[in-house]
Parts: structure tokens; C-alpha cells; sequence
């Protein structure tokens, strides 16, 4: 059973995202350490999706998250209404080139590309859904 939670693109929800995040984490017995890396993921979605999906810092755009734990599963799945923008195809920044010689971007994205076993994306009317899955069990 999924658990949904509606938040807007304000950075202020990044608190009720973290408390959501938390209590699903402990009502479903994950782990601190994964508790932890569910936590990075959703909050380096959360403000990438701030900082750059909506134009002129949007106060009205809509988010949702859900989350499920099936067969040892840990499913995330975030849906906004910025631009439309496919984390997937993004390029994984060089980190081997001295900080003042990458191109700006793409560590979030990489950092929760590292933390998840699958990824998905689409664009479903005027919104982006990405969903991420990793074991959680068995690790």
C-alpha cells in the first residue's frame, strides 16, 4: 500500500516531507541507514524541483511523493508540475575534474542515481513522475 503526501513548491514543505519520510520509515521498520539514504533522496529531489523546475520560484506548483515497501522494495515516486526534465538522460558530472573546472549541476542527480537499484520517468500530461526502487532487504 502506497503512502502519498501533496506538498508545494515551497521550500518550507522540505520539513513536512522529512517528517513524512521519517514516520514511514519507522512505521515500516527500515533500518537507520536506509532511513538515512531515503531521506538524501528525497530531499535532493525536493530541491532540485525547487530550484529549477519551476520559473520565478513558483509558490503554486504541486508535488507529490509516494512511498511503498512491497517485497523487500523500498518504491519512491515523485511527481511534480515544473518543466518537463528527465533526470535520467542528464550527464553524470566528470568528479574527477577540480571543482572550478565542472560544469555546474548533476551531482544531486547522481548522488540519488547511486543510492537506488532502478529508475523510471515519464511525462504524464503536465508532469514529470519519477520513480525509483531499491532493495531494502538482503543488502
Amino acid at each position: 500500500m502506497q503512502t502519498r503526501l501533496s506538498l508545494r513548491s515551497n521550500n518550507a514543505d522540505l520539513v513536512r516531507l522529512t517528517e513524512f519520510a521519517t514516520e514511514f520509515s519507522r512505521r515500516r521498520g527500515l533500518p537507520d541507514a536506509e532511513r538515512s539514504r531515503l531521506l538524501i533522496i528525497l530531499d535532493e529531489l525536493f530541491t532540485n524541483v525547487i530550484k529549477y523546475g519551476y520559473e520565478d520560484a513558483v509558490p503554486n506548483g504541486h508535488l507529490e511523493v509516494g512511498l511503498s515497501l512491497e517485497a523487500g522494495r523500498l518504491i519512491i515516486e515523485f511527481v511534480d508540475d515544473g518543466r518537463p526534465f528527465n533526470p535520467l538522460t542528464s550527464a553524470a558530472p566528470n568528479l574527477e575534474l577540480p571543482t572550478e573546472e565542472r560544469q555546474n549541476g548533476g551531482v544531486g542527480i547522481a548522488i540519488v542515481r547511486a543510492l537506488v537499484d532502478e529508475a523510471g520517468y515519464s511525462r504524464d500530461g503536465n508532469r514529470n513522475r519519477l520513480t525509483l526502487s531499491r532493495n531494502v532487504l538482503g543488502r
